[in-house]
């Protein structure tokens, strides 16, 4: 039977730096569909990313998958580069200082730095165990 206390047992840095990155996508792509829904910088595949990865590392929580902070990795990695792909003639518009296609630079520019931000931290978890090793049979000493 499931339990929070057992959930939470045992748990590393890297369970935690990944669930942090889940959190920050979750709430970021809340925020991107909330703020920049409407905008030309939004992209709907970018959002439907950035929230799958976020369900898919929870999944951590109640199984004990090694694969599951790739996959959410990755599913970061692409939120991230579709939504800079999204912002960057937006982006151009603001650097060449010709309004010509429009959109919000500024969220663009902060939403892909949030969702590389979750891209980076679950690089980093997936180099790290999500459960300590218990040592319930201790070696005999000879």
């Amino acid at each position: 039977m499931f339990s929070v206390k057992n959930a939470f047992k045992n748990r590393t840095v890297g369970f935690y730096i990944g669930l942090a990155a889940a959190v920050i996508a979750l709430i970021g792509a809340i925020l991107f569909i909330a703020i920049d829904g409407d905008d030309r910088t939004f992209t709907a595949t970018g959002f439907a990313l950035m929230l799958a990865g976020a369900v898919v590392e929870a999944v951590v929580i109640f199984a004990d998958l090694k694969i599951v902070p790739l996959i959410s990795t990755g599913l970061y990695i692409g939120g991230f580069a579709l939504t800079i792909n999204a912002a960057l003639p937006s982006l151009s518009d603001v650097w060449n200082g010709v309004t010509f296609i429009g959109g919000n630079a500024t969220l663009g520019v902060i939403f892909s730095a949030t969702f590389l931000i979750c891209a980076v931290a679950g690089i980093v978890a997936c180099f790290m165990n999500e459960r300590r090793k218990t040592d319930d049979a201790a070696p005999a000493e000879d």
